[in-house]
């Protein structure tokens, strides 16, 4: 690993996003250069001319004029575009830059020096807008969470190095050539800008969304937009403006009144602004990522006002302190809020905003920075100018504003929790996945007392497809009187199709004893059941008595989970890494299953559409969502499956969060032990065809040799046979204690000549285009339906006008679809035909002819609903096939 690779790993920056990231640190680099420039000028000026009163006609000055300024941009960034008033912006602070240049060469009066701290000011609120108004539409919101604190460091050593020239300034001349270096740096900024343009889209666009069910007062909507957030968040902006600005204020001053040399004031406060800036560098970069990850972002947002409330209550121990001591204590309260401010708030404060759409994105952030923080530094600026000689008065209103802050983020983590929720949830509807238990009540039926053996009938009459229907409306009928039978056939049956259709039942009846009966199903350790009683549960409001029933059950998901990561880093084998990658996507379902039960339902359903959804924006807000509603441990094992890394380094991550594996044993003895009760029948045939038997462990061959599952058991068979070859003794050994194997073995030879094995079934299916993006393990589901059938040449196998009701996959030969003469296409090995028939049955629009001998599987409409019933993923796909070909089919047609 190189040293830029190791760098980037320390700072969660993934290699994709590397050179995203190197453009706005950079950027925000030349920003902070000549910011931090124009900053020192206007300090050199303004110390000279006593601060006690101009600081605060500056602070007020500056005020209104970034209002002015944050109005214009607003309206141009509407009016113009993002990307557009991004590049203006530069060009108007290059401007501002060479006209304070020239208020700095022939400007000494106070009003010069209120007028260039005014100019900063709004070139700092200029280049902020500019600077996060791209970052905010570029990254998305867990992008925010790991790379706003690294890209907006960028600043941090650019401000200790004006700090630095801070300290070596002693004449007024000197701070042109200081203004001259930070036009050079807004250039180069400028520069940077065009070419993250050239390699991003910066525009702000977003999904349509729901209206909000909570929205801003239609009266206050002016001035903060229809999202609460909003305006919780730029009320805080507010009081903390005010509270920064009357510290700042502090420190300058007293650091004046310790040190009347100029000289030695700028030494100072130059050193203090150095390592203030410095240690937000290094805690930018290497703390702030994980303290948000640990501590989360209600920890991190209330922190700064926490933290300040308690500095300010410190001032009240220092009433009569020396002069010494109360620098150190302005100096170590500004630091502290220095670092606070720039290298844990910023970066969370603009976290915050992600889950509005784009346009309210940037709203959002042009109100906070561009009018409510210049409203709060106006009103310290007026409070401060009044209240000049009255430190008490002062601590006192900036202590109220910090109880104020505190108050309003308190506030504005809930409305973040609302819009993340909001940015998740359906566009259209309500709906929820389940029904209202009060709408679905159980159908007790007014019907005589029926027996048990009846019922028991009925449940039977389940599996026939003949019979079913009337049979689940019998039981549904029957209500509570067939309910003990129905759970009586949870726990006994081997039947999953009959344990699965009965799970539904008790699910309609919608009975605290259906649902106790579910949650005892969803607790046994054959997974598919876990996931029928899951799927089922939806429609049960969650039980809290239940909680730790789901929430062991968790815990064992997280469980399998890292040993099936262990076991995809331990194989370099194509089939198999498919294979347990679909396993790993069962344990996520199932874990989103029973989240639903220990959390509201509607918010895990809603986030677990939102990862699976293709806008990268709405998958971060999905995770957002889980990351502040779940427990933190949960969270991290969710977030280790769903987010993009190697399989190694999710291994690595699971260790650490749950410890060393419990089962040190390599995976594919686990698969074989666990079976078809916890992995899919194509994992288990993979899982035997890598295994290499000893004679202690053959006997793990035995529950697969007599499996009703073809797939399962002709792999197992074949072990056997292999085993015969490479290991006679361990052979003979096993077959003296089973004697009834030898019959099987010679079984499974006289007919593997007889029909094409299951595993070359779901090679066919692969090569098929219709199943082409269906997992294999979703494709041996389909293996036990394929007819195999044989046309002789010239054999009609359906003719125009048929009813419907099979599809045709051509594993040899040719077939002809013709219409009258007229041949229309040619099918050849691996193509299939007839497909509408699978989802109606309507007559054939041409008929299909053996051009020579043909072996095809033949898969009937009744059989495939039961598959697709169960395989959600293999209606996706003949979907998604058939509007590809109607696509074509319409641009034929155009052409």
């Amino acid at each position: 690993m190189t040293l830029l690779a190791r760098w980037q790993q320390l700072l969660g920056i993934r290699p994709e996003e590397g050179r995203t990231v190197g453009l706005f640190f950079l950027h925000n680099f030349l920003l902070g250069i000549g910011t931090i420039l124009v900053y020192v000028s206007a300090n050199v000026i303004l110390l000279e001319n006593h601060p006690e009163r101009n600081l605060p006609l500056a602070y007020g000055a500056a005020a209104v004029l970034m209002i002015a300024a944050g109005k214009l941009y607003a309206h141009f960034e509407h009016h113009l575009g993002l990307q557009r008033v991004a590049v203006r912006v530069l060009l108007a602070v290059v401007a501002l830059t060479a006209v304070l240049g020239v208020l700095v060469a022939v400007g000494h009066s106070v009003l010069a020096a209120v007028v260039i701290m005014a100019g900063y000011r709004v070139i700092y609120l200029l280049t902020n807008l500019e600077f996060w108004g791209v970052s905010a539409v570029v990254f998305d919101v867990r992008q925010g969470r790991r790379l706003f604190s690294v890209i907006s460091s960028g600043d941090m050593p650019a401000k200790a190095l004006g700090a630095v020239l801070a300290i070596l300034i002693h004449h007024h001349t000197e701070l042109l050539w200081l203004l001259l270096t930070a036009f050079g740096a807004y250039m180069g900024a400028l520069l940077v800008l065009q070419q993250t343009n050239r390699s991003h889209l910066v525009e702000a666009r977003s999904a349509a969304r729901a209206l909000r069910t909570e929205a801003v007062a239609p009266r206050l909507q002016r001035w903060f937009g229809s999202s609460r957030l909003v305006l919780t968040m730029c009320l805080s902006m507010l009081a903390l403006a005010a509270v920064t600005t009357g510290i700042e204020y502090s420190f300058f001053v007293n650091v004046k009144h310790r040190f009347h040399d100029q000289a030695l004031v700028m030494r100072y406060v130059g050193g203090v602004l150095a390592v203030a800036y410095l240690l937000a560098l290094v805690v930018k970069l290497l703390l702030t990522g994980q303290v948000l990850n640990r501590v989360g972002v209600r920890g991190v947002l209330l922190a700064l006002p926490a933290v300040l409330l308690a500095g300010l209550g410190l001032f009240g121990l220092l009433p009569s302190a020396a002069p010494d001591t109360l620098v150190l204590y302005f100096c170590g309260l500004f630091i502290t809020l220095e670092v606070l401010r720039r290298a844990v708030f910023d970066p969370v404060f603009l976290v915050l905003f992600q889950p509005l759409p784009a346009a309210e994105r940037l709203e959002a952030h042009t109100l906070a920075k561009g009018l409510y923080e210049p409203l709060g530094m106006g009103l310290a600026g007026v409070l401060l100018f009044l209240l000049s000689n009255q430190r008490g008065l002062t601590f006192g209103w900036m202590g109220l504003l910090v109880l104020v802050a505190l108050f309003f983020l308190h506030r504005t983590y809930g409305h973040y929790l609302a819009e993340l929720q909001h940015a998740v949830s359906r566009r259209f509807g309500a709906a929820e996945d389940g029904l209202d238990i009060k709408e679905k009540a159980p159908l007790n039926g007014t019907q005589a007392v029926v027996t048990s053996a009846d019922i028991q009938l009925h449940i039977a009459a389940l599996a026939d497809k003949a019979t079913r229907a009337a049979a689940t409306d019998t039981l549904l009928t029957l209500g509570e009187q067939a309910l003990p039978e129905l759970l009586a056939t949870l726990q006994t049956s081997t039947d999953e199709t009959t344990i699965r259709r009965v799970a539904q039942l008790c699910g309609h009846l919608r009975l605290p004893a259906s649902r106790r009966g579910l949650v005892t199903l969803a607790r046994q350790p054959h997974l598919f059941r876990r996931e029928a009683a899951l799927r089922v549960l939806r429609g049960f409001a969650p039980a809290p008595a239940d909680a730790p029933i789901f929430q062991a059950l968790v815990q064992e998901e997280l469980r399998l989970a890292q040993q099936l990561l262990h076991g995809l880093a331990a194989t370099h084998d194509k089939a198999v890494r498919a294979s347990l990658d679909y396993e790993v996507a069962r344990v996520q379902q199932r874990m989103f299953g029973l989240l639903q039960q220990l959390y509201p339902p509607h918010l895990i359903a809603d986030a677990q559409r939102g990862v699976a959804h293709a806008t990268r924006e709405r998958q971060a807000n999905a995770l957002e969502v889980l990351d502040n509603l779940i427990p933190r441990p949960v969270y991290q094992g969710l977030q280790i499956l769903l987010e993009v890394a190697t399989v190694a380094e999710k291994a690595r991550a699971f260790d650490a969060l749950l410890g060393p594996p419990a089962a040190p044993q390599p995976l594919p003895i686990t698969i074989i032990q666990r079976g078809e009760a916890a992995f899919t029948d194509w994992t288990i045939s993979l899982a035997l065809q890598h295994w290499q038997p000893t004679a202690a462990t053959t006997t793990l061959l035995l529950p697969h040799l007599h499996t009703p599952n073809l797939l399962i058991r002709e792999t197992a068979l074949g072990v056997l046979a292999r085993l015969a070859q490479q290991q006679p003794a361990a052979h003979t050994h096993l077959l003296a204690h089973h004697p009834d194997l030898a019959s099987s073995l010679m079984s499974h030879s006289a007919t593997t000549t007889a029909h094409i094995p299951a595993t070359e079934r779901v090679a066919v299916l692969q090569r098929t285009a219709l199943f082409a993006a269906t997992p294999a393990n979703v494709l041996s589901s389909i293996v036990p339906i394929m007819k195999e059938v044989e046309f002789a040449a010239g054999h009609q196998i359906f003719a125009k006008g048929d009813l419907g009701t099979s599809l045709f996959i051509v594993h040899e030969g040719e077939v002809g679809i013709f219409t009258g003469s007229q041949q229309l296409a040619t099918f050849r090995k691996g193509e299939f035909f007839g497909e509408l028939a699978l989802l109606d049955a309507e007559p054939r629009s041409a008929s299909a002819v053996a051009q020579t001998p043909v072996v095809a599987f033949r898969l009937d409409q009744e059989d495939f609903y039961d598959v697709m019933e169960e395989r959600g993923e293999v209606l996706r796909n003949i979907l998604r096939v058939l509007c590809q070909r109607l696509r074509l089919q319409n641009e034929k047609v155009q052409a």
